[in-house]
């Protein structure tokens, strides 16, 4: 039987997924090992007679003396030797079916699963029966390992657009449930209509509908359902001579849809459930907190007894996408609780736009990625003379400046996970757009301007040191010459940072007694370089976001790192656990006082640490300083086309996300914005805000005069 194995070598378990157990090669798919059955001799494997360049996936037609039974009844009463010339057909079938297929393909001996095979060879749906592809093999092998893995709850694909996904799946539910016993396969999509219209009605009855006589067991109801496919024994009227009703050999066994409501299968035992569109599903449904309910009904105890299939293309952050980006990353292989499974219980798996892009498949499947050497007959019968990355970066290019556009066909046609959960530029407060080239330029660097590493003491209170880490907790794209480090001015006995006319700091902290919160924030700091004459101006540096155990190691870090570049930092004054331990440490003094340019007209000078967090004009001033630093340094500039240079990408994509009424939970905005703020001298006037917006992120109003 298929299952987990262990294979010396492989730092996790390997899934076999040969139902006789052989041992064949093993793949790695997503941080899953997946180890294929044992190639067989080569007379078992299709088109082993043909030419290298004719082998190929082709399907078979039915024969034809069997194309006229229409059920297992006419083929029983048919005449014995009708049934002993076809059984061997119909046997190797099933067999086919369980265990799937080996073919050569240009030369190479290939695997494809049972349900694979079964979408190729019998699965119809209104464009006819599809075509061979290579990327689908991939995503039925990581499927099959899902469905044998009994640590795991089903398989969750990001897709790009007309990746065939509802194709695969309507077939595989149709396949599983005319062969199981009383069992309940359910369907939900983005909305109820498109669960019955889109899935059901124009996938899955087809599918079977056209399915061979030899793999119909008895159905119930009629030829075209619009509720649930039903797999029982036609109910039978009682009357003088029936007295009772007879058990057939039905399967009992049912395929319906849902409405989008996250307890849509609360309760019931399922056998299979097909989550469709689930980065679309918007409020009330919530694809997280459904998946929470439902796939209990995949649970007995501690025993997996179904599984899911989840996919999609992924929606607007705020229209769905958020949740479902949150399931994905719940869905890593990689990362495993002491049971042995994923925080959702799901297999992740993603596929690049340039591996499933319609128009550029040979006739062997494959996708002509690269530009090939001279034009290639694709599988459509249309040659195919530039490769799919050069039309998507041809697509990219032509709307190069057209920000919503360009945004949008990236996220529809994704080259990697991020730009699949891109945001649209619409439900962001910045220009998104520009932050999108940022960190397309970014990615794109050689070699990566940022590196990862802690600072430790080599003197304590005295010299800080940075060690280059993998997985250290700071990143950083510049660092002061060793003679403009740990620069430490003493005043009187008080100890000031010695290089403000350089940079400065934010710091989004948090106090010892928040450290067993739930809500997951971390600790943020950023070092920025205002306009100065020595360094690198306007500018940030370093980039630091996490959550030590201890409040006190952050603390910590937070110092280290202002010794290091000498730079004041600006602290959100509502949480003072920071200033108590650098007054104990004798560092207060690189702690910013509020500036004065942020103070509230008339108010008392009194001096305080930071800034509050709560003021609506702090707030506001915060998000137009982050806004002005976008257009003026994130991008491509607007006068000299040059890219910027903010190299931090977690810092870009916290401020696409960023909600002003749930500013809490953007740890990376805040302090950067913090230092921005650190970073003015004076108050920003409305005028020089003009030239790049014109938008208040707080609506204001004049109070009423009231006369007597």
């Amino acid at each position: 039987m298929a299952g987990l194995i262990d294979i010396e070598g492989y730092s996790d378990s390997v899934v076999n997924i040969c139902p006789d157990s052989t041992k064949g090669e093993v793949i790695e798919l997503e941080g899953l090992y997946i180890q294929l059955p044992k190639k067989p001799k080569k007379s078992d494997i299709l088109y082993h007679d043909k030419k290298k360049a004719d082998q190929r996936w082709m399907r078979e037609e039915i024969p034809e003396a069997l194309k006229a039974i229409r059920s297992m009844d006419e083929w029983y009463e048919s005449p014995r030797e009708f049934r002993e010339k076809y059984t061997p057909y119909i046997d190797q079938e099933f067999k086919r079916r369980k265990y799937g297929v080996w073919f050569y393909n240009n030369g190479e001996p290939t695997y494809i699963t049972g349900r694979h095979y079964m979408i190729l060879q019998w699965s119809k749906f209104d464009v006819g029966y599809p075509y061979y592809f290579v990327f689908q093999r991939k995503l039925f092998l990581h499927m099959h390992a899902c469905e044998v893995d009994p640590r795991c709850l089903g398989q969750n694909f990001v897709k790009c657009r007309r990746s065939g996904y509802t194709n695969m799946i309507s077939s595989v539910l149709v396949d599983e449930a005319t062969q199981v016993k009383e069992k309940l396969l359910g369907i939900q999509s983005k909305t109820g209509k498109d669960a019955q219209e889109n899935i059901f009605m124009k996938k899955v009855v087809p599918v079977f509908s056209a399915y061979p006589f030899f793999f119909k067991p008895i159905q119930d109801g009629t030829t075209n359902p619009r509720m649930e496919l039903a797999f029982r024994e036609p109910s039978k009227r009682i009357t003088k001579n029936n007295k009772v009703t007879r058990r057939g050999d039905a399967l009992n066994t049912i395929i319906n849809w849902k409405n989008t409501v996250n307890n849509a299968y609360d309760g019931e035992k399922t056998h299979r459930l097909y989550l469709d569109e689930s980065g679309k599903w918007e409020k009330p449904a919530d694809i997280n907190e459904a998946w929470r309910i439902e796939k209990t009904c995949l649970i007995v105890g501690r025993k997996i007894i179904g599984k899911a299939y989840v996919g999609s293309t992924v929606n607007p952050m705020d229209k769905g996408g958020e949740e479902y980006r949150v399931l994905y990353y719940d869905s890593d292989p990689k990362d495993r609780n002491e049971n042995g499974r994923t925080k959702s219980g799901l297999y992740s798996i993603f596929i690049p736009a340039y591996e499933a892009l319609e128009g550029f498949f040979d006739v062997y499947g494959n996708c002509i990625e690269d530009d090939p050497a001279s034009p290639v007959m694709g599988i459509d019968g249309e040659m195919i003379e530039i490769g799919s990355k050069t039309y998507l970066k041809n697509e990219r290019a032509s709307l190069k400046g057209r920000h919503s556009e360009l945004n949008e066909i990236i996220r529809q046609f994704p080259w990697t996970i991020e730009e699949a959960f891109r945001d649209s530029i619409e439900s962001s407060l910045f220009n998104v757009g520009k932050i999108y080239e940022q960190i397309d330029y970014n990615n794109n660097m050689y070699p990566n301007p940022v590196v990862k590493g802690n600072f430790i003491w080599k003197e304590k209170d005295k010299e800080v040191v940075f060690s280059p880490t993998s997985n250290g907790r700071f990143r950083i794209s510049w660092m002061p010459k060793p003679e403009d480090r740990n620069k430490i001015v003493d005043n009187r006995g008080k100890i000031f940072p010695g290089n403000p006319h350089i940079g400065v700091g934010g710091v989004d902290s948090y106090d010892l007694d928040q450290t067993l919160d739930n809500r997951g924030s971390k600790g943020a700091l950023h070092m920025y370089n205002k306009f100065n004459m020595h360094a690198p101006s306007n500018m940030f540096v370093l980039e630091y976001a996490s959550r030590p155990d201890l409040a006190s190691i952050f603390y910590e870090d937070v110092l280290m790192a202002a010794v290091y570049y000498g730079y004041p930092l600006l602290i959100e004054n509502n949480k003072y656990g920071i200033v108590r331990y650098f007054e104990q440490r004798g560092f207060d003094g690189y702690l910013m006082d509020r500036p004065n340019h942020l103070k509230a007209p008339g108010s008392k000078s009194v001096r305080t640490k930071g800034i509050p967090s709560n003021s609506v004009d702090v707030i506001q001033s915060h998000a137009q300083a982050i806004e002005a630093y976008i257009h003026s340094h994130v991008g491509d500039n607007i006068d000299t086309g040059e890219p910027g240079n903010m190299y931090f990408n977690k810092t870009l994509e916290d401020w696409i996300g960023y909600r002003i009424d749930k500013r809490t939970k953007f740890d990376l905005t805040i302090s950067s914005g913090l230092c921005l703020l650190a970073a003015q001298k004076v108050k920003v006037k409305e005028e020089s805000r003009s030239n790049f917006s014109d938008k208040q992120f707080f609506r204001k109003f004049k109070p009423k005069s009231y006369h007597s």
